[in-house]
């Protein structure tokens, strides 16, 4: 064997390395399925804070959208306080995207985030807003 051998070798397998990592390459859409996935099977349902917890979180691929399934109970399990509030609500939630530093990169590329608020009592949707660029942009 030539002395040659050795270094083609090295060079022939770090090529196929090159290669297969190119083909396993995550795009974000695949970091935000797994990034909701891992959340939602290491902390969901989170523990109720506030009157509320996180169930789950998921992410579509299709239309690149965050979704946040909260349930609300006790004092916060009321429509008609839900519907008094719903303002301000969306602005704490517009202000709570802005502040979050983890979800920059996916802002930056323009995803939304979809809220989905349950109640305890009738498992009725209580309050649902989606967030876009233009919302978390301007701030309100």
């Amino acid at each position: 064997m030539s002395q040659k051998s050795p270094i083609r070798l090295s060079v022939a397998a770090l090529v196929s390395m090159l290669v297969l990592s190119a083909c396993h390459h995550t795009t974000l859409e695949d970091r935000a399925e797994q990034e909701a996935k891992e959340f939602t099977q290491r902390y969901c349902p989170t523990p109720v804070n506030n009157f509320q917890r996180t169930d789950s979180v998921t992410f579509d691929r299709k239309t690149h959208t965050f979704n946040y399934y909260y349930r609300l109970s006790g004092a916060a399990d009321n429509p008609e306080t839900i519907k008094k509030m719903r303002a301000k609500l969306r602005a704490a939630l517009i202000d709570d995207l802005v502040d979050n530093t983890g979800s920059k990169t996916f802002k930056d590329q323009g995803y939304s985030f979809r809220y989905v608020f349950v109640s305890e009592k009738s498992k009725e949707v209580l309050f649902e807003e989606e967030l876009t660029k233009a919302d978390y942009q301007t701030r309100r």
